[in-house]
């Protein structure tokens, strides 16, 4: 049985429709995840596993069909993806 909604967050405000719709939000969820490894409330692996996570839904969502709007998605979360890596070297 497949779950219909997905939980990465809650300090994303949802907008518009419920789940994830819009380049915002998962601008902001890449954001929170950084935020909590940071933070230290969550580990680098759990981290990585929810940025993928992130971009999976992105790529298999039907609010991002537009190639232009799955692609700028996709490019935030590797924008995330990279700076969490270089937060784990450094």
């Amino acid at each position: 049985m497949a779950r219909e909604n997905i939980y990465l967050g809650k300090r994303v405000k949802d907008t518009r429709k419920k789940g994830l719709d819009n380049l915002n939000e998962v601008r902001g969820i890449a954001k929170s995840i950084l935020q909590d490894y940071r933070r230290k409330r969550i580990s680098y692996k759990t981290a990585t596993s929810r940025m993928n996570l992130l971009k999976l839904i992105v790529s298999r969502d039907s609010d991002f069909q537009s190639p232009k709007k799955k692609a700028r998605a996709k490019r935030i979360v590797d924008r995330y993806r990279k700076r969490l890596m270089k937060e784990k070297r450094g």
